[in-house]
């Protein structure tokens, strides 16, 4: 499984106040955290409302990331001048992803452009102008046209994660069932496309998140999620990941599980 790192995230306050403060040291704990961890990749998202800045964010924070891990990056933001400055720094030591392109029209053939410019895989989020994407139906006919879209920006099926967004189920008791089947179908259907995305939203508003979180993502791996925006320094959560991929069948006599228990990964 493609392990994303979600922790450097402005939208935390923590890293808010560190973006705003230059705070070197907690973004490196961060991403060092993370990186031993075992993720595969750290999301950067520097967001910030004021013209140019989170441009200036993402370049200090791949600077910095860059300078103290050697895991590649996922360049995340709302602002093509952001994942442009991003992508390009990014690409001159590994291959990065691109988080994320929606189907929602504001700024997307400009994000297309930067896509089809730069050597990096691309994360499909499947928004709209229409609003979030309901039932399993529409979840595939949108991965169908992102799918469209990132082909004719020269991207194989290797580069594109399909993320049929995850919602919490405390809200709507069907949301859970509905993201699981439209893995299973997208899966189905384009079975060389990686599927996956931020899949802790489905606890959102509940007790013991994590107990939620792993429930989920067992099922979401089983049905064929092979990618998670998660938080890897979780307790249990890359052991839980490793032991759904065993059962699952994705894991060739358990290798993966047995080394991991060598190493100690799975506590």
């Amino acid at each position: 499984m493609i392990i994303i790192g979600e922790k450097i995230n402005a939208t935390r306050k923590s890293v808010a106040a560190a973006l705003q403060q230059r705070d070197e040291q907690f973004i490196i704990d961060l991403a060092t955290a993370q990186a031993q961890a075992g993720a595969d990749y750290i999301d950067l998202n520097g967001g910030d409302p004021r013209e140019g800045q989170e441009a200036e964010n993402m370049k200090w924070l791949v600077e910095l990331t860059q300078a103290n891990t050697d895991v590649p990056l996922a360049i995340d933001s709302a602002a093509p001048d952001a994942l442009e400055v991003g992508l390009s720094m990014a690409t001159e030591g590994s291959r990065p992803i691109l988080n994320s392109i929606s189907l929602e029209t504001d700024n997307l053939d400009k994000r297309l452009e930067i896509l089809a410019k730069h050597d990096c895989m691309v994360i499909g989020l499947e928004m709209s102008d229409d609003g979030p994407p309901q039932g399993v139906n529409d979840r595939v006919d949108r991965a169908g046209e992102l799918i469209e879209k990132f082909e004719a920006c020269g991207k194989k099926s290797n580069d594109i994660i399909i993320d049929p967004c995850f919602f919490p189920v405390s809200a709507d008791g069907a949301c859970g069932r509905a993201v699981i089947d439209a893995i299973a179908a997208i899966h189905a259907t384009w079975p060389d496309i990686h599927i996956g995305g931020g899949c802790s939203n489905i606890s959102f508003g509940l007790p013991k998140r994590k107990l939620v979180n792993f429930a989920g993502l067992a099922q979401a791996i089983y049905h064929g999620m092979d990618t998670g925006l998660i938080d890897p320094c979780t307790p249990g959560i890359v052991a839980a990941i490793l032991a759904a991929e065993a059962v699952a069948g994705r894991d060739d006599y358990c290798m993966n599980y047995i080394n991991a228990e060598r190493q100690g990964i799975l506590g």
